[in-house]
């Protein structure tokens, strides 16, 4: 199953490490800055998407605007919380019991569990964070997705017209994000694909995929990508305007593509988060006769999240 949706490149650098280049980032001065207080500096701009730098995290948080908040920790007095309180919930395929399937992960399968209590982080002034190692396969469609989770909001009655971005607070642990080079992957698969589909597949980074969709089959989608060797454990704000997203319906696994205006009087239910490729898609797809022997490998990718809001209109 290969995902209909946008995704957007991005090369996230920190202006006193490297330049932003190739015509596509642009740096830009620190906004809502106080001392002592938490605030942004952009690091890049992508066609409207952006990505910035949080300074001085957890202190002095307050909401920004007219928001809606899935989860966020504003005063850093709200630690510990229960997340199923908030309508969250997640999977992890790989405590199935399977003796093959999971082979080669890194660490014991309880490690990629969804905790349905949020912890304070101590990278961020102790404020709750939403903390998991996101599964991707490489290889194999079957539970391609091995673990994430989604946060149910139809009670509010948002619809996606409503919204104007998404926004994520959140940082890379690179202590337990383990993700194959695209070298590896190649060495890995020589003898069923050909390098040309790896490349088009996957960079050899963190890719998170975000879907809001209604309680039938109507959804929005998009995967970003974030370089953990340039970002890993420091704290950025992911800002993603609703324009950005695909618009799709999906029936037994076909899509249809609709517009933005299809969709603006329809009522969200749901917001769904997992590990990605780049391009969301798998080799199976490419490759003719699949057989379960194919070995596995995988995109392990530590996020902690400090906050998951909807800017509204």
């Amino acid at each position: 199953m290969q995902s209909l949706i946008k995704i957007y490149v991005l090369s996230i650098v920190f202006p006193c490490l490297i330049s932003c280049g190739g015509g596509k980032s642009v740096s830009s001065s620190v906004s809502n800055s106080h001392a002592g207080e938490e605030h942004t500096q952009n690091l890049t701009d992508f066609k409207g998407y952006s990505v910035a730098a949080i300074v001085d995290c957890g202190q002095g948080i307050a909401p920004d605007g007219k928001i809606f908040s899935l989860f966020g920790d504003y005063d850093g007095k709200a630690q510990d919380q229960n997340l199923s309180s908030l309508n969250f919930s997640g999977w992890n395929h790989t405590t199935n019991g399977s003796d093959t399937e999971w082979t080669n992960l890194k660490l014991p399968a309880s490690n990629y569990n969804f905790n349905t209590s949020a912890k304070a982080n101590g990278s961020c002034n102790n404020v709750s964070t939403l903390d998991m190692v996101l599964l991707k396969k490489i290889a194999n469609w079957d539970h391609q997705h091995s673990n994430g989770f989604e946060c149910n909001i139809l009670a509010k009655g948002y619809k996606f017209g409503d919204i104007k971005s998404l926004v994520f607070n959140l940082k890379i642990n690179t202590a337990k994000t383990h993700i194959p080079t695209v070298e590896n992957i190649k060495k890995a698969y020589a003898t069923y694909v050909n390098e040309s589909v790896v490349d088009a597949m996957d960079d050899g980074k963190v890719n998170i995929g975000v879907t809001l969709g209604d309680n039938t089959n109507l959804n929005a989608s998009i995967i970003f990508q974030l370089d953990q060797a340039t970002i890993g454990d420091k704290w950025v704000r992911v800002t993603i305007p609703m324009d950005k997203l695909s618009y799709y319906q999906e029936i037994n696994y076909k899509q249809t593509i609709k517009t933005q205006a299809d969709l603006s009087n329809v009522v969200v239910n749901r917001m769904l988060i997992v590990g990605e490729t780049k391009s969301g898609a798998v080799l199976r797809s490419n490759i003719n006769l699949w057989d379960v022997k194919i070995p596995e490998i995988f995109k392990e990718m530590d996020v902690s999240f400090k906050k998951i809001e909807l800017q509204l209109k």
